[in-house]
């Protein structure tokens, strides 16, 4: 099999082209996943806070 792929064709180079992609692909992914979340835990804090906030001034105006 790998005497097909190393040939003087190219075919190598493009197999690692196409690794290149894939792999770029995948880390481009994880990371635009990574901050997405991070934004939603950063969003649902803020939202706990006003909550909290919202609730000692109810509580204190009593």
């Amino acid at each position: 099999m790998f005497r097909r792929i190393q040939n003087e064709r190219g075919a190598t180079f493009a197999l690692a082209i196409m690794m290149l992609f894939v792999v770029t692909s995948l880390v481009s992914f994880y990371c635009l996943s990574y901050v997405s979340q991070i934004k939603m835990y950063n969003s649902l804090e803020f939202a706990n806070v006003r909550a909290t906030i919202n609730l000692l001034k109810e509580i204190g105006s009593k």
